[in-house]
């Protein structure tokens, strides 16, 4: 099945599950303003490369009023061994990378992470990363000072969540509807107010305009291209949005793109967008105070995932987007893709839908700054897990999921082997678990047993690997299992139980 072919099943799904008919009810009410503030923990890099370092002067200084005493240096997009060079010099935890729109494309999104994957041995992202940059210097200056004002508490992020479906092809066409509730992200009820739109292919005109203004968190869908969600919003729209001080989450295709792009569907294109028609600058340059989205076509369920686990973590931005990188690699098997340098002319790519949708996602980057943190965490982790050792010396690692409020954290967005309906994704746990001081590394991870009701269920070991994070040890593992339809499964239901045998380098 080709990759365009497959994303049409998924959305067609999507539309006749009725997901995306919301009938207009009562008015979403928004919560407390959210509770952002700077991480403390470091160390910080303010990089650029030297376009940027010459033309951002004044959003580098706010940068540096922000991260005092950070460390600084000139990254060359043409030379990744210099990068890497200072990676391995700082090992910073936070990187804020200045950058002109021209210089960024998915090549050097793609090189960034296997960089910053290999300060250290393990194959996770070692450097959290957030890309500053602008339509122009003033553009970058000011996206950069609301940054610092959000940190301060100078502006205030409202509670107020809208979930922006984008366009329902099956919709009237000038229909547009909004709900106070979200299908999608039930977890945050109680936390921010609500509100879903979906609308048709006509539906979003000028007088929606304000449809998401008062939003502290803002998450849009659709298909995409670098100028625009396909029968949606478009780059010079989402400069003229009304919109309060936020952070948006996009999961259309391309919509993180600042110039240089490359069409995939044949042979590859070296494309251009506009600065003035790009919508990521658009958004760059309206309100937003941090924006998650793609260089590359994309998957819009690993959004889902990175908003999930802002509510349950209450991370950095660029933890949540190491999150992402890092379920990239666990899906991988414990390791990282290998990227292709693409090109104008280069052939058909002959990648399966999940090296699509693997290497998609791996293009996706933050704009902002990674250790902005945008609220506190309000919502329970998917699982508890505990470690024991048994007299012989084996470790037993039990995880039992106790938050099915949650829905795209337990969708595993890449493989559908185990899916009752074709290409409808398989269901997954995916676990994080603190080494203790008295276990050494682990040679080997084996799942025991998968169960729900008391009923044992077919699982499959997808990957896993061991990190060595700020002075911590952590084991990723990532388990499939068999979904029944569209996140659905039996195992997605608290008590459901994992069981991994695990075995350590000086076992017997």
């Amino acid at each position: 099945m080709t990759f365009a072919r497959w994303m049409t099943v998924l959305c067609l799904t999507l539309f006749l599950s009725g997901l995306l008919g919301c009938s207009r009810t009562s008015e979403a009410v928004p919560k407390g303003p959210l509770e952002v503030r700077l991480d403390a923990e470091g160390p910080t890099l303010i990089l650029a490369t030297q376009g940027a370092a010459d033309a951002y002067g004044e959003a580098m200084d706010i940068a540096r009023r922000l991260h005092p005493g950070a460390g600084e240096g000139i990254v060359d997009p043409a030379d990744p061994a210099w990068t890497a060079a200072i990676l391995q010099e700082h090992r910073p935890r936070y990187a804020l990378v200045f950058i002109l729109p021209d210089e960024l494309d998915v090549n050097f999104a793609w090189r960034w992470l296997t960089i910053s994957s290999e300060v250290d041995e393990d194959p996770f992202v070692d450097v959290r990363t957030g890309f500053i940059t602008g339509e122009t210097p003033e553009a970058a200056a000011a996206f950069m000072k609301r940054i610092a004002e959000a940190a301060s508490g100078g502006l205030s992020l409202p509670g107020l969540l809208v979930d922006n479906l984008g366009p329902n092809a099956m919709a009237q066409k000038d229909a547009f509807d909004e709900t106070p509730k979200s299908f999608f992200l039930p977890a945050y009820e109680g936390r921010m107010g609500l509100k879903t739109i979906s609308h048709g292919t006509q539906g979003f005109t000028r007088e929606r305009m304000d449809s998401m203004a008062g939003a502290g968190l803002v998450h849009l869908g659709g298909h995409g291209y670098p100028d625009r969600i396909v029968d949606g919003l478009n780059g010079p729209w989402v400069r003229k949005l009304s919109l309060s001080p936020c952070v948006v989450f996009n999961g259309a295709c391309y919509t993180g793109v600042t110039g240089r792009w490359f069409e995939t569907m044949g042979t590859v294109r070296e494309q251009n967008v506009p600065p003035q028609e790009s919508f990521c600058l658009g958004i760059l340059g309206n309100q937003a105070v941090g924006y998650l989205a793609a260089l590359h076509p994309d998957h819009g369920i690993p959004v889902y995932q990175e908003m999930e686990f802002l509510a349950f973590e209450g991370a950095s931005l660029g933890d949540v987007m190491k999150h992402t990188h890092d379920g990239v690699i666990l899906a991988g098997g414990g390791q990282p893709p290998e990227f292709e340098v693409l090109a104008d002319g280069l052939g058909a790519l002959s990648w399966t839908p999940a090296e699509y949708m693997l290497k998609g996602t791996a293009a996706r980057v933050l704009f902002g700054d990674p250790a902005l943190v945008p609220m506190k965490a309000f919502s329970g982790a998917p699982f508890e897990t505990a470690l024991a050792r048994s007299p012989d010396g084996a470790w037993t690692l039990t995880a039992t999921l106790r938050n099915d409020a949650l829905k795209a954290t337990f969708t595993d967005t890449y493989y559908s082997d185990m899916s009752a309906v074709p290409n409808q994704f398989n269901d997954r746990a995916r676990l994080a678990v603190e080494l203790p001081e008295n276990l050494s590394s682990v040679a080997s991870v084996e799942v025991l047993r998968a169960e729900a009701s008391g009923k044992s269920l077919k699982h499959r070991l997808v990957g896993w690997a061991v990190e060595e994070d700020a002075g911590k040890r952590i084991l990723h593992v990532q388990v499939d299992v068999p979904t029944t339809a569209y996140m659905e499964s039996e195992f997605r239901h608290e008590g459901a139980q994992l069981e991994l045998k695990l075995t350590a380098t000086d076992s017997p």
